[in-house]
């Protein structure tokens, strides 16, 4: 894969898009890096399928602009260097994964061979098979393949994992790490947080049309350096109030700045905890909190 290091993958300044009466997406700025993976995030109607619409020139904004390694967005130059899973798939019914796959590949300059994408992807079964009668999990498995096909420098993925099993997930999360350590640069939207938390090193979080939260993974976690304990307690224990726990089903949970402390307090007072565990705040709780000391 060869880079153009002087160039942003994605420039986006300005960003804006009405339907109507409804603003969907209002000054929107991004910029994605070679070596990239961001992920957009928001909640349903937040604006962030527009904004991936006009990033890769299939919309025009009504004010703003975008350039893809320094080419604008939709232009025939931008295409030639991108792959893309939208969130429908409509592949040809009496076509093979094989013959789709190859009659894109030849669209492409430097394609990668496709036996490496049947693999990377679980098609072997699939592969010389009628599109007719797949699944929307085995559909999207092509579509995954189609985005990698020509070894794009940046790839759009609009809920790519929709209908996959966990273990094709899996694969997909493998796949798009790898990508980006090779120098990829890399766009992921999905409901699921834990998704964009395996994939991307950097978010943008979008609601009601306009940026509210962007940055790296790393930086937010040490901005908001929270781990939650959970553990459970004998029948008929209740932590003490010190602790300030809750209720998750059987097991208690608290978050603290401080877990070395909280322990060493528990042990102290001998309290008959069992199956403790830390972990990092999820994704979601970490820019909840996030946005709580912003708006605070």
């Amino acid at each position: 894969m060869s880079i153009e290091k002087n160039n942003n993958a994605i420039c986006a300044t300005g960003l804006s898009k009405r339907f109507g009466k409804v603003q969907a997406v209002s000054n929107i700025d991004l910029t994605v890096a070679p070596g990239e993976a961001v992920g957009l995030l928001g909640p349903n109607g937040a604006g962030k399928s527009t904004t991936l619409s006009m990033l890769m020139g299939l919309q025009r904004p009504d004010a703003g602009q975008t350039t893809i390694f320094g080419h604008p967005a939709g232009s025939v130059a931008a295409r030639a260097i991108c792959g893309a899973t939208p969130q429908s798939t409509d592949l040809p019914d009496q076509l093979s994964p094989r013959e789709i796959l190859s009659y894109t590949a030849m669209r492409y300059g430097t394609p990668l061979m496709i036996d490496q994408l049947v693999s990377r992807f679980r098609l072997e079964k699939l592969i010389d098979r009628r599109v007719a009668g797949f699944s929307g999990g085995e559909l999207r498995r092509v579509a995954l393949a189609l985005a990698f096909v020509g070894d794009p420098k940046l790839v759009f993925l609009d809920e790519p994992t929709t209908g996959l099993d966990a273990a094709s997930q899996e694969g997909f999360q493998e796949t798009a790490r790898a990508y980006v350590a090779q120098g990829g640069a890399l766009i992921l939207t999905s409901h699921h947080w834990d998704e964009i938390e395996a994939v991307c090193d950097t978010i943008a979080l979008i609601d009601h049309g306009q940026t509210v939260l962007t940055g790296r993974m790393d930086s937010m976690r040490a901005r908001a350096n929270i781990n939650r304990m959970t553990f459970g307690m004998p029948d008929g224990a209740v932590p003490p109030e010190w602790m300030q726990a809750h209720h998750d089903g059987q097991l208690w949970f608290l978050e603290t700045a401080d877990s070395d402390a909280v322990l060493r307090r528990m042990v102290e007072d001998a309290l008959p905890f069992q199956g403790l565990t830390l972990e990092p705040l999820k994704l979601k709780d970490l820019i909840d909190r996030i946005r709580q000391e912003e708006t605070s």
